[in-house]
């Protein structure tokens, strides 16, 4: 039933890019979409490689395609298609190695290959499949490596974090963010607390990593920053993009007046991009999908508290599921999924964009937001059982 819920999420997106292709626009395809497409087409009229730029490295890849295919749209957006499979199947793995039971990963994939918004971002040419698959990648690596001591899953990490951030710079610092936290998770992977040898070595790693990561990402993401601070840098990419969508825009004006303000200002920004529009401003259908969206997007972020700041007194539970152990994990995916939608909430202003930048965080929001109740379930079989 989960592979079936799989495959239908797959030729349902490869559906819409047909009709997107072959018949014409559907929601998701973008001028952005568009701009890719068209790009990636004069790539494959001429593959050379002139200058590395974040972001662009989307429709080179396209144009590679496009040069071994033919330049069609339905051929590219079905390659968006293709790379939502494979994030698809990576979720799949990610959910055995946490001991997610048949319902709850068919509950996740049912979720995960009909929300409406990532089957329309994920089946066009736009960067969405591809993030998307390049975080569920970095999450199974990083799950290799802290439960089952995998040193071969390195590589796949650093892949990983360099997929995302080449795909957009935001998801850099998530990238950098995921290969310290990692580090950081071996020093406490048994039950009997922190490694203090551990924690000796791998600090100072883990600050190299973080300090020289904000550096790259500030001179990627923010190219002002060295100059004007990173607090101006924000307002001025989000008033660039206050015009991008008048009617779903939920801020009008933005005023920053340093760091402090910033960092005062960031859960308004988080609280908006997440939960925007409410109720009273809907006024399409679009608007109702994505009112629907945000409020399962509360429920899951609500399972995830719970989940740990639960207490649990069922000691065979504790073994059978190595809460403690899994505890640390999933609090880790948490915060590393909050990294993802703060970065976003910076740059943006209106839910229409929004919808479009849940796509890369969607599993780790699903995996993080059914370990909940994965614990509940496993227990209720359990207490039947015996």
């Amino acid at each position: 039933m989960v592979k079936l819920t799989l495959w239908l999420g797959f030729f349902l997106r490869l559906f819409n890019a047909f009709v997107n292709g072959l018949y014409g626009s559907t929601y998701g395809s973008s001028d952005d979409a568009t701009g890719f497409h068209l790009t990636a087409v004069e790539h494959s009229q001429n593959l050379a490689f002139d200058e590395f730029v974040i972001g662009h490295i989307y429709s080179y890849i396209l144009g590679i395609f496009y040069f071994i295919t033919t330049d069609s749209l339905f051929l590219g957006s079905a390659f968006s298609a293709l790379g939502w499979l494979v994030s698809a199947f990576i979720l799949l793995r990610i959910m055995r190695i946490l001991s997610f039971d048949r319902s709850n990963q068919w509950r996740v994939m049912l979720i995960y290959a009909l929300i409406p918004s990532s089957l329309a971002y994920s089946s066009v040419t736009l960067r969405e499949p591809f993030q998307l698959l390049f975080v569920n990648l970095a999450l199974y690596a990083a799950l290799k490596i802290y439960f089952h001591r995998s040193i071969a899953h390195w590589p796949f990490l650093l892949l990983a974090a360099v997929g995302m951030g080449a795909l957009h710079g935001a998801l850099l610092a998530t990238g950098i963010f995921m290969i310290a936290g990692t580090l950081l998770l071996l020093t406490t992977r048994n039950k009997k607390g922190v490694s203090f040898i551990k924690v000796v070595l791998v600090t100072p790693i883990v600050i190299l990593c973080l300090f020289y990561g904000f550096l790259l990402f500030t001179s990627i993401s923010y190219s002002s920053v060295t100059e004007d601070g990173l607090s101006l840098a924000v307002q001025t990419y989000q008033e660039g993009t206050m015009a991008a969508d008048q009617r779903a825009g939920y801020r009008t004006d933005i005023e920053i007046n340093g760091l402090g303000e910033l960092i005062i200002s960031i859960p308004s920004f988080l609280f908006q991009y997440l939960f925007e529009p409410m109720p009273w401003k809907i006024g399409s259908i679009v608007d109702i999908v994505a009112l629907l969206e945000n409020m399962l997007r509360f429920w899951l972020i609500w399972n995830v508290l719970k989940y740990l700041v639960g207490s649990y007194h069922n000691k065979t539970m504790f073994v059978a599921h190595n809460y403690f152990v899994h505890k640390r994990f999933i609090l880790f995916m948490f915060l590393s999924y909050l990294l993802i939608e703060t970065l976003w909430s910076l740059g943006t202003s209106n839910w229409g964009t929004a919808m479009r930048h849940h796509v890369p965080s969607l599993g780790l929001l699903l995996v993080v937001g059914f370990a909940y109740r994965n614990v509940i379930s496993t227990k209720y079989n359990r207490s039947h059982k015996s």
